[in-house]
């Protein structure tokens, strides 16, 4: 039996770097540019895009399902996460289905995969925010982050390249395929990750609390404002340099991997500049960059003239290295630890519920086909209301 004491918490922290970077294998091979590319393959139009950006938030309606779980959050999270992962892999059957059938059952098991991992993101958060120090999550996690974001990326280059030179659609399955196995082992890492003991309450006690929070109100109608704009243009980034600028795979897993390595320096900087001056002053700059400068770049690209697309990928290290961190350290600092759970399952049911209805609207606008592609009008709409979210963001922080 391990002992603990001394070496805790940073046997654990370190283990969990070395568990996310097995996960974000499956993470980015199932959510990016792969699965992407596979649904473009089995004949995904515009609104199936959407449809698809969007079922990882649908999932988050489920995460209240992590209040009911009452002990240890490890056996819970190792269960959910292995079983979601492995249900993904029915999506590599799609292609012996009838051509109608395909993309309605990718889109429902890749659906059925989120809903059963759902409840993770609660409990392997509160459990880690249990493990690592509050003075120390910004820099903790930006390294994390920074880390997993360079092996996710290099994984996509990899991907990228595999999938171009094997005929489709075998390069997508056997990528998928070892996404999901790299996943299940993922989840099987976490028997080794210590579990402090935590506070815990009833869930409509804790529930409570949540809801009659005001400063935690302020901040759920900043999530719900900037997850509504993001995922209005967000989900068609990747189509738009595949079908409009015309990069290959190979290309676009090359953007992901110079996004990672500027998120290595990104990354870290974010943290200690949130340690130091506070995560919401984070959320401010990173979302000024991620509301106009990023997708502004998207659009600036095109066939023959690729340049502001391959700057969007420093852009993006610029905003995703901050912003998704501190989003889940503002809630984390404003929830008691007895409710904590229920702090990230509101969290989460917001930016489930408020991401799904950007998606609706920005499939709508994709069937439009308005603009040099079906891509163009969501993206500049997505603009409008990511600089909407951060300006009502600066409005709450002042009043």
């Amino acid at each position: 039996m391990l002992r603990l004491g001394r070496q805790e918490p940073l046997r654990s922290l370190r283990l969990s770097v070395w568990e996310g970077t097995l996960a974000i294998l499956f993470i980015n091979w199932s959510s990016g540019v792969v699965v992407t590319g596979y649904a473009l393959w089995l004949g995904a139009s515009p609104a199936a895009l959407a449809v698809l950006g969007a079922i990882p938030l649908l999932g988050q309606l489920a995460a209240p399902f992590a209040l009911m779980l009452k002990g240890q959050r490890k056996p819970y999270t190792m269960l959910l996460a292995g079983s979601g992962r492995a249900v993904f892999g029915l999506v590599l059957l799609a292609p012996l289905l009838p051509p109608e059938a395909r993309v309605p059952a990718f889109l429902l098991v890749a659906a059925l995969s989120q809903v059963v991992i759902a409840p993770v993101n609660v409990l392997w958060t509160s459990w880690m925010a249990d493990l690592v120090p509050p003075r120390e999550r910004g820099r903790y996690f930006g390294f994390r982050n920074a880390v997993l974001g360079l092996v996710g990326t290099l994984g996509n280059l990899s991907a990228g390249l595999f999938i171009d030179a094997v005929p489709k659609p075998w390069g997508f399955l056997i990528v998928l395929g070892l996404g999901v196995v790299l996943g299940v082992a993922a989840s099987q890492v976490l028997r080794w990750q210590h579990e402090p003991p935590h506070e815990s309450s009833s869930a409509a006690g804790s529930l409570r609390v949540a809801l009659t929070d005001r400063a935690f109100l302020g901040f759920l109608g900043f999530l719900a404002f900037w997850w509504f704009a993001v995922l209005v243009g967000g989900p068609f980034a990747f189509p738009l340099f595949l079908e409009y600028a015309q990069l290959n795979f190979t290309q676009v897993g090359l953007w992901t991997v110079i996004s990672a390595s500027c998120g290595l320096v990104f990354g870290p900087l974010w943290g200690r500049f949130a340690d130091r001056y506070g995560h919401g002053l984070v959320l401010i700059w990173t979302g000024l960059v991620g509301s106009v400068v990023l997708p502004g770049l998207w659009l600036l690209g095109g066939p023959g003239h690729t340049l502001p697309i391959w700057l969007s990928a420093v852009a993006d290290a610029l905003c995703w290295s901050g912003l998704g961190a501190a989003q889940t350290n503002v809630a984390l600092q404003q929830a008691p630890p007895a409710h904590r759970g229920a702090y990230l399952a509101v969290f989460g049911i917001v930016v489930g519920v408020f991401g799904m209805l950007g998606s609706a609207l920005g499939g709508a606008l994709g069937s439009l086909n308005v603009g040099p592609s079906p891509y163009h009008l969501p993206i500049l709409a997505s603009i409008v209301l990511r600089t909407m979210a951060v300006g009502y963001l600066f409005w709450a922080r002042r009043v």
